[in-house]
C-alpha cells in the first residue's frame, strides 16, 4: 500500500474514514484489484480502545479478507453478561456458548479496538491497489453524472480526487452523509454515558470474566473484562451532572462496580458520550454511499456497533465489485440500503431495549420476562437474516444467514468462495446449468462434501446459492438442473447479466 497522494486522477472507490467499517471495506475491495483511495482525517491510529465486542459474522467476514487468524491471537472468547441487581445479586445468566459456531467461529469475542485497527491497517499494507492518505480533512463531495470529486487539505494544501463512487464510513458526522440528501431518523433512546478504559496494576481475577450488567433504576453500570489487563466500565449519568463533575477521580472510583481502587487499576480513558439511537433516511445518493456510525448509531448494550458496520461493508463491498468487475448493473446497489437499513434497525431496537431493562427492573421477574417471555433466565443471540433481500421472488430462503461448512479437503467454504458466488448443488444438475464464470461464482457438488451434503439435508433444499457477504440468494427443494437453472438465471437477472458471462472453470 502506497501511503503518499495518489498520482491517478481517478479511481474506482474512495472511502473516507479509516475506522474498523471503512478499513474492512478497502481490505476486501483490495483483495479483488479495486483501485482505491483512502481518506483518513487522523495522523495515526487512536491508541485506546472505543469498541470492544464483535461476533462470529464479523469474524468470517475478517477471514475472507485473511486476517482472522492474527485477529483472533488478540481477542478473547467472550463468556457471556450477568444481570445483576443493585445488591449485585443474580437476575439474569447470559452466556455465551464456547465451542466453535455454525460460521466457523465463536459467537462471541472481547478485543482491544488498538489491536484490530493495526491488523487491519497491516492487511491494507499488502494491498498494492489501495493507497491511504492520512491527516486528510475531506471538504467537500461533488457527484457529478459518471463520478464524484472529493475535495481535501493535506499538508496545508487544497487537493481533489475523483472516483466512480465514494463511501462514507466516516462517522456520525459524516462528511459524505452531510453531502447527500440524508438526514437522521431518531429512534427515541437518548442517554448520557461516563466510559472509563482502566489498566490494571496488580491481578484482580475476582473481578471475573463475565459482562456485568447492574439493573439499577438510580445508577445503571456496566462492567466489561476486555484482552490482557484492560478493563471498562460504563456508567449512567443525571441530566444535571457535567463532563467536568463526572471525569474527576473523586466522582469515578466509588461508582466502580464490581469495585476497585487506585492502588489496583489506573485509569487510561474517561469519556461522556451521548448513546443514541438513529438511522440515516438515505444511504446511497447517485454515486455517494455511506456506512458504519454514518448510517446508524445504537447504544453499545448489545455490542453489534462495529458489527453493524463490518456487515455493512461485505454487503456494499461485493456490489460494488460485481458492478466494475462482471459488468452488473449500477442498480444492484439499490440493494444495498434495502438489505442493511432494516437489518441494522433490528439491532438498534433490540439495543434499545436492552438499555430500557437495565433502567426499569427491579427484580429478576420482571427482567426475566422481558427479554425471555416463556420465562426461562437466559437470552439468546441475535441471528437474523436479512429482512428484505434480493433474489427469486417468494423465496423463503433469500437473505439467511448461512453456516459455513467444511468441505472435503478441509477448506472452509468462505476460504474457497474467495469474494465469489457459491452455486450448491448436487450431481449432474451442476452439469447441465449454464453456469456464470469462475470470476463470478464457484460451482460446488455437495454429494463430494459431507458437511455440504448435510447442511442441504438440514435446510430441506437441493440447491441454493451463498453471495458473497454469506447470506443466501436463494434456495430450491428440488436438487433438479431445473430447479438449480431457475436460481443461476435468476442471479443473471439481479446482476443484470442479461447473459451468463461463460461457464465454470
Amino acid at each position: 500500500m502506497n501511503e503518499t497522494v495518489s498520482a491517478k486522477a481517478d479511481h474506482d472507490v474512495v472511502i473516507v474514514g479509516l475506522g474498523p467499517t471503512g478499513a474492512t471495506l478497502a481490505n476486501i475491495l483490495g483483495e479483488y484489484g479495486l483501485d482505491v483511495l483512502v481518506l483518513e482525517r487522523e495522523e495515526s491510529v487512536y491508541p485506546l480502545p472505543r469498541a470492544v465486542h464483535f461476533d462470529d459474522e464479523a469474524m468470517r467476514v475478517f477471514q475472507s479478507i485473511g486476517l482472522a487468524e492474527a485477529i483472533n491471537r488478540d481477542a478473547r472468547v467472550n463468556v457471556g453478561t450477568k444481570f445483576v441487581d443493585s445488591n449485585m445479586d443474580l437476575m439474569l445468566d447470559w452466556s455465551r456458548p464456547q465451542e466453535i459456531g455454525p460460521l466457523g467461529w465463536h459467537p462471541s469475542y472481547r478485543f482491544h479496538q488498538p489491536d484490530l485497527e493495526a491488523e487491519l491497517n497491516l492487511g491494507l499494507a499488502d494491498q498494492d491497489t489501495v493507497t491511504l492518505v492520512r491527516s486528510a480533512n475531506v471538504t467537500a463531495v461533488i457527484d457529478h453524472d459518471h463520478h464524484v470529486t472529493v475535495s481535501y487539505e493535506h499538508d496545508g494544501a487544497a487537493t481533489s480526487a475523483s472516483a466512480r463512487y465514494v463511501v462514507g464510513t466516516d462517522g456520525a458526522r459524516s462528511v459524505v452523509r452531510a453531502s447527500m440528501d440524508s438526514g437522521w431518523e431518531d429512534l427515541g433512546f437518548k442517554e448520557r454515558w461516563l466510559v472509563i478504559d482502566v489498566q490494571l496494576l496488580q491481578p484482580r481475577p475476582d473481578l471475573g470474566d463475565f459482562t456485568i450488567q447492574t439493573c439499577d433504576k438510580t445508577r445503571p453500570t456496566t462492567y466489561v473484562r476486555c484482552p490482557r489487563d484492560w478493563r471498562r466500565w460504563e456508567i449512567s449519568l443525571k441530566p444535571e451532572e457535567t463532563a467536568e463533575m463526572v471525569t474527576e477521580d473523586s466522582f469515578i472510583w466509588p461508582k466502580l462496580r464490581p469495585s476497585i481502587t487506585p492502588q489496583e487499576g489506573a485509569i487510561r480513558r474517561k469519556a461522556v458520550y451521548s448513546f443514541e439511537s438513529k438511522l440515516a433516511t438515505r444511504w446511497r445518493e447517485g454515486h455517494r454511499l455511506i456506512a458504519g456510525d454514518a448510517a446508524h448509531l445504537m447504544p453499545p448494550f448489545l455490542g453489534q456497533g462495529m458489527c453493524t458496520g463490518i456487515r455493512d461493508a461485505a454487503n456494499l463491498a461485493w456490489k460494488l465489485v460485481a458492478i466494475m468487475k462482471w459488468g452488473a448493473s449500477d442498480t444492484i446497489l439499490d440493494s444495498y440500503e434495502m438489505e442493511r437499513r432494516d437489518h441494522a434497525r433490528i439491532y438498534i431496537e433490540t439495543a434499545v431495549n436492552v438499555g430500557e431493562m437495565m433502567n426499569s427492573a427491579e427484580t429478576a421477574e420482571a427482567l426475566t420476562h422481558a427479554v425471555s417471555p416463556d420465562g426461562s433466565a437466559r437470552m439468546q443471540s441475535i441471528n437474523r437474516g436479512l429482512e428484505r433481500a434480493i433474489g427469486p421472488a417468494d423465496d423463503s430462503f433469500s437473505g439467511m444467514r448461512m453456516p459455513q461448512p467444511v468441505l472435503a479437503d478441509g477448506q472452509r467454504l468462505s476460504d474457497a468462495m474467495q469474494g465469489r458466488f457459491a452455486i450448491i448443488g448436487r450431481g449432474a444438475a451442476l452439469q447441465v446449468c449454464n453456469l456464470p464464470s469462475s470470476m463470478v461464482a464457484i460451482a460446488v457438488n455437495a454429494d463430494e462434501h459431507d458437511e455440504m451434503d448435510s447442511m442441504l439435508d438440514s435446510l430441506g433444499v437441493g440447491a441454493l446459492i451463498v453471495r458473497p457477504d454469506f447470506y443466501c440468494f436463494g434456495g430450491q427443494v428440488d436438487a433438479d438442473g431445473n430447479a438449480l437453472g431457475r436460481l443461476v438465471t435468476a442471479l443473471h437477472q439481479e446482476l443484470g447479466l442479461h447473459q451468463a458471462p461463460g461457464s465454470n472453470a
